[in-house]
């Protein structure tokens, strides 16, 4: 059997993190003094690690500032989980396409800007431990662009980039992609706009999970032919 690997990032292409991350970047730069971040602002910088994220948002505030701004962007998100109320909302699809997927025999990756604490929450959450064979995140080493997360993810799962497909709703995505010479789908339903990914490089660009689905069956009849 062909292998074919599938590496989703987290924010914005399964789960819609919008709302809960624009009110943690407010309340953490409320909680240091930093003027808080417009959505429009906001969403530019989601997908980079924590503190680049926060470095590329305020570049006017020194290493101490931004230090501080991530803990409280960090307490912020740790409230929110402490309400019962408090529920993370995945897109119409995405948990249906990840099982067919893994029935299918499809390997599937994460390479998300998310922390390892951040990742774990997710897979406890959604009960994703057995469904994803290997993730990657900010804790792990060089922030997106770089290819590190997608190539990591290729390395211990012995799938090379003719076999590895990046699914992303960010540019950053995209340009990882790109750098690990996998295939780059970019997602219109997050942070970025279909113009955003397009200019970074996408090699396709879909706006359901059905089109997804398409997509990932047409990507693999490429693969094994």
């Amino acid at each position: 059997m062909s292998l074919k690997l599938a590496v989703f990032d987290v924010d914005g292409t399964l789960v819609d993190s919008r709302g809960p991350i624009l009110q943690a970047l407010t309340e953490g730069a409320k909680a240091v003094g930093l003027e808080p971040p417009p959505y429009e602002e906001a969403r530019h910088i989601v997908g980079l690690s924590l503190v680049e994220a926060l470095q590329h948002l305020r570049p006017e505030a020194d290493a101490a500032l931004i230090d501080a701004y991530a803990h409280e962007y960090k307490q912020a998100f740790l409230r929110f989980h402490a309400d019962p109320d408090f529920r993370e909302i995945l897109y119409p699809g995405a948990e249906a396409t990840l099982l067919r997927l893994k029935a299918e025999g499809w390997l599937i990756g994460m390479a998300t800007g998310k922390s390892r604490r951040g990742v774990n929450r997710v897979l406890d959450v959604f009960g994703w431990r057995d469904l994803f064979d290997a993730t990657y995140c900010g804790d792990d080493g060089p922030s997106k662009p770089h290819p590190f997360m997608v190539t990591e993810n290729m390395r211990v799962l012995g799938v090379d980039a003719a076999q590895t497909l990046m699914i992303g709703d960010a540019s950053f995505d995209m340009r990882m992609a790109r750098e690990a010479r996998a295939y780059a789908i970019g997602v219109s339903w997050g942070f970025h706009t279909v113009e955003e990914l397009d200019a970074a490089g996408a090699h396709q660009i879909v706006h359901d999970f059905n089109e997804l689905d398409g997509a990932l069956n047409a990507f693999e009849a490429r693969a094994v032919a």
